[in-house]
């Protein structure tokens, strides 16, 4: 019988994952019931809608962020040619 070796990151990535469906399942079901009131004053679907796009925003203006502040210790002059618009805001 194989012996399997579980190491941290797997049980970190399982618990995150059921963490995430938990959360989507609990957000969701309060959207659709419309317990939200937005939900309730509008279309579910709409509510749903404008989630999604204030998440898709979230992530686009977080990862900008991110690798702005990952760039600035980096010398521009290595980026430069290939990269011109991240030279440009760094």
């Amino acid at each position: 019988m194989a012996k399997f070796k579980i190491s941290a990151n797997v049980i970190k990535y399982i618990y995150s994952s059921i963490l995430l469906v938990f959360c989507l399942t609990l957000i969701l079901g309060v959207v659709f019931t419309e317990q939200t009131e937005l939900s309730a004053d509008v279309s579910p679907w709409l509510a749903f809608a404008v989630l999604i796009f204030a998440i898709s925003w979230l992530t686009m203006v977080e990862g900008g962020q991110g690798a702005i502040v990952g760039l600035g210790p980096v010398n521009t002059e290595l980026y430069k040619d290939t990269h011109p618009n991240s030279a440009k805001c760094t």
